[in-house]
């Protein structure tokens, strides 16, 4: 009885919050981790930026190696420049640093933490690049048809895509592939040296049978959450996408447990892998940016780091009509703009905003615009000469708007004993 009202109380907060902000709901999805049978289901095909669910993936293929006997759990791995580099939530050990697989993946999983992203793929891999390209077979292997990777930690990039099947797909695999490492997602805190963090996944705190297993945020993503629970000895898996605060993703994955759990099994049911995927790259995914980061404008790149071969998908009026533009176009040539660089660039002296690609080399260049223009779609090569020419404008724009910063900066302040004043 208790239950059932605690649902209901949670019924009714989830939906009047959802009513008040119908664009904040996003898919979603409730399965049977044992036989795959799907509970309840709500676009679970439709492309969503997956954030730190992504981690998910880092942690099967690091699996992988353990289980094959490639790597050690007590294994020391070294901490990049690149690692150090990446932004919060990170753990923050400096460059030229060590750190066991084991706590690695503690941070990793339970205080998601950037950096031990990169330091895994790398000590995994040798580049994150290379890791990606392991992460999309694996992927590939386990049917996610709507996925694809570009970096171990689920930062922002518009080719870093899945769906809810997807995540479901993978998160049913890790248990029945990896038992052994299942503690990871149930952990309640990880500790190094004097800090102890807490998981960051609440429903842990708030729902006794809840037992993993991973969250995820970005602006463009909402709130994200892949959730599961055991009940009499049934465990049931929870994917919520999109949701608007953290508070919000536990309190719908209770709720679509809890309300899965009062269902008994339904062996007719469908099972998850017969959810229909959208196609990869033929629906930009929802950005969720001006509803769940008020305020934050669309990115502009500076003009001035163009380098190298690349690509200008067209100049739009508005910075957000670029960065739509260039999230869709980036879907469909996926593969051919690895190592590349991405953004909404204003060219000096031009009007409007430009979606482009940069640092890429003279053949992806050429195959990235032959691809579009098979499909009557704008695609404009941009060789080294031109990029240079526009960042040497940008470059001297900045310098006439902003003075040097040593100009800038004022000498330190000594004290000085009482003087005469002087004339100006």
């Amino acid at each position: 009885m208790a239950a059932r009202l605690r649902l209901k109380a949670i019924s009714l907060i989830i939906a009047g919050s959802l009513a008040a902000t119908p664009a904040l709901a996003g898919p979603s999805l409730v399965f049977d981790a044992a036989t795959g049978e799907v509970i309840s289901q709500d676009r679970a095909g439709e492309p969503w930026y997956p954030a730190s669910l992504t981690k998910l993936m880092t942690a099967y293929v690091v699996f992988e190696k353990l289980k094959r006997g490639e790597m050690q759990l007590d294994q020391k791995l070294t901490v990049s420049e690149l690692a150090s580099s990446q932004p919060a939530s990170k753990v923050g050990m400096r460059p030229g640093s060590t750190i066991s697989v084991d706590l690695a993946l503690q941070m990793l999983l339970v205080y998601s933490a950037n950096d031990m992203a990169y330091v895994l793929a790398e000590g995994t891999s040798g580049t994150y690049t290379e890791f990606a390209k392991r992460m999309n077979a694996e992927a590939k292997r386990l049917g996610m048809t709507a996925t694809h990777y570009a970096n171990p930690n689920g930062l922002f990039d518009p080719r870093q895509v899945t769906s809810a099947r997807d995540i479901g797909v993978l998160a049913a695999a890790l248990l029945r592939d990896y038992p052994e490492h299942a503690h990871y997602f149930s952990q309640a805190a990880v500790t190094l040296g004097k800090r102890q963090l807490r998981n960051r996944n609440s429903l842990l705190r708030q729902m006794k049978t809840a037992d993993g297993m991973k969250t995820g945020f970005v602006c463009n993503s909402g709130y994200n959450l892949t959730a599961s629970a055991s009940e009499n000895g049934r465990k049931l898996i929870a994917i919520v996408l999109g949701a608007p605060g953290g508070k919000a993703r536990a309190d719908l994955a209770e709720m679509m447990l809890t309300a899965g759990f009062a269902k008994p099994p339904q062996p007719q049911q469908i099972r998850i892998g017969q959810i229909a995927n959208m196609e990869l790259g033929s629906v930009v995914p929802a950005d969720m940016t001006s509803a769940i980061c008020k305020g934050k404008p669309t990115a502009v790149a500076k003009a001035s780091t163009l380098t190298g071969w690349g690509v200008s998908f067209g100049s739009y009026d508005k910075p957000e009509t670029a960065d739509m533009a260039l999230r869709g176009r980036l879907l469909g040539v996926r593969d051919m703009v690895d190592n590349s660089v991405n953004g909404v660039v204003r060219v000096p002296g031009a009007n409007g905003f430009n979606a482009m690609v940069w640092n890429l080399d003279q053949s992806a260049s050429l195959s990235v615009c032959s691809t579009f223009r098979k499909q009557n779609g704008y695609c404009e090569v941009m060789t080294p000469e031109s990029f240079a020419s526009i960042a040497a404008l940008a470059r001297a724009t900045e310098e006439r708007i902003q003075p040097a910063a040593a100009q800038e900066t004022p000498a330190p302040k000594k004290k000085k004993k009482v003087q005469k004043k002087k004339s100006p």
